[in-house]
C-alpha cells in the first residue's frame, strides 16, 4: 500500500453537488463572495492548482468519479514514489547517454487528488462520465496531420525554429490554457478592472488579457493564447477564448486552431475558487467535454527564467551540427 507522507484534506463544508458546473450548490453554506468596488464577484489573487489527479480517468478507480481519503491513500502512489520514478528515468537514470534533468527539489506536483464536495476525484473529466477525452474515430490521423505540417512538428534540429515552442521558451509546456496542473510552478494571478481581466500563469509567464463585454476580434495574426472575451453571470466569471495559434497544435494534445474554450471561475471560501473548462472542436471531438478542480490561495508568484538558463537549446543544436559532421558520433 502506497503512504503518502503529507497531506492537508481540504473539507468543503457545502451542500451536495447537482449538476456539473459552477451554480451556488458549491458554495459554503452561508458564503456571500466579495465584490469590486464596480460590483463584480472579486476573484483577484494569486492561485495555486496543483494536485495529482490525471486529465482522464484511470482504470484502477473502477470507473468511480468520487473516492475517499481511504481509497486514494491505498490506490495513489504517492508523492514522493512519484518523484523517485521521475528521477530513476530522467535526472539520475543510468547509462552514459544519459543528460540529465530536473530532480526532485523541482518538482511540485501536490499531495493529493484534487479535492471537491468532501472526496476526492479520480479524473479532471466530469463529462462525458466515463471520466474519458471522446476523440472521434479519425482525430488520431487528423492531429497527426497538423503537427506534422508545422515547423516545428517532425522535430528537426536545422534550426531554433524547428524546436518545440517550449524548447524555444515561447510558450509553457505545461497547460496554461485551460489549466491544468502540472509537474511544477502551478500557480497563477487574477487581476481584474472593469473593462479586462488579466490571467497571468507562473509558467513562462504566460499571460492572457481577457477583455469583458466584448466581441471577439478579427485580427490580422493569431495570438499565442488565443483570443479571451468574458463575461460575468451572478457571481461566475466566464471566459472564452478562440483563434489560437496554429503552432500550439504542437504544444499539447488539447489545442487546436478550430477549438473553443469556456472556462468558468468561482469563488466559494475566502481562499479557495472552483474552475472549471469546457472544449469544443467537432474536427477532434465527438462531443464538448468539461473538467473541473479546486485552486487555493497561493503566496506568491516567482520570475520564470527560461531563456536566461536555456542552455540545451544551444547544446541541441550543436549536437545535430556535430551529427552531420561526424553520423557515427549519434547514439545508437
Amino acid at each position: 500500500m502506497h503512504k503518502i507522507t503529507h497531506i492537508t484534506t481540504k473539507i468543503f463544508t457545502g451542500v451536495a453537488v447537482s449538476g456539473l458546473l459552477f451554480s451556488q450548490a458549491f458554495a459554503a453554506e452561508n458564503y456571500t463572495p466579495s465584490r469590486t468596488d464596480w460590483g463584480v464577484p472579486d476573484l483577484q489573487g494569486i492561485w495555486n492548482y496543483e494536485n495529482r489527479t490525471s486529465l482522464e480517468r484511470p482504470d484502477l478507480y473502477g470507473g468511480a468519479l468520487e473516492i475517499d481519503e481511504a481509497t486514494m491513500l491505498a490506490k495513489m502512489v504517492s508523492t514522493p514514489d512519484y518523484i523517485a520514478a521521475l528521477e530513476a528515468t530522467g535526472a539520475e537514470a543510468p547509462g552514459p547517454d544519459n543528460v540529465g534533468g530536473y530532480n526532485g527539489f523541482w518538482i511540485t506536483p501536490g499531495n493529493a487528488l484534487a479535492s471537491m464536495n468532501g472526496m476526492y476525484r479520480t479524473s479532471l473529466i466530469v463529462q462525458p462520465e466515463d471520466g474519458k477525452i471522446p476523440w472521434r474515430e479519425e482525430a488520431a490521423a487528423v492531429r497527426q496531420q497538423q503537427r506534422y505540417e508545422l515547423p516545428m512538428g517532425r522535430a528537426e534540429s536545422d534550426g531554433p525554429e524547428g524546436r518545440t515552442l517550449s524548447d524555444r521558451c515561447l510558450v509553457s509546456f505545461a497547460s496554461t490554457a485551460p489549466f491544468m496542473s502540472s509537474l511544477y510552478n502551478n500557480n497563477m494571478q487574477i487581476v481584474q478592472s472593469p473593462t479586462h481581466v488579466m490571467l497571468l500563469a507562473e509558467m513562462v509567464h504566460n499571460a492572457r488579457i481577457v477583455r469583458i463585454d466584448q466581441n471577439f476580434r478579427d485580427l490580422p495574426y493569431e495570438q499565442w493564447l488565443g483570443d479571451s472575451i468574458g463575461y460575468y453571470e451572478g457571481d461566475t466569471l466566464v471566459i472564452e477564448t478562440r483563434n489560437f495559434h496554429p503552432w500550439q497544435v504542437g504544444k499539447e494534445r488539447l489545442t487546436s486552431t478550430n477549438m473553443k474554450l469556456t472556462e468558468r471561475f468561482y469563488r466559494v471560501e475566502d481562499g479557495k475558487l472552483h474552475y472549471s473548462f469546457t472544449i469544443d472542436d467537432p474536427e477532434l471531438y465527438s462531443e464538448p467535454w468539461t473538467a473541473e478542480f479546486p485552486m487555493y490561495s497561493g503566496e506568491s508568484l516567482y520570475e520564470y527564467a527560461c531563456h536566461e538558463g536555456n542552455y540545451s537549446m544551444r547544446a541541441i543544436l550543436a549536437g545535430a551540427r556535430t551529427e552531420e559532421v561526424n553520423p557515427s558520433s549519434a547514439p545508437q
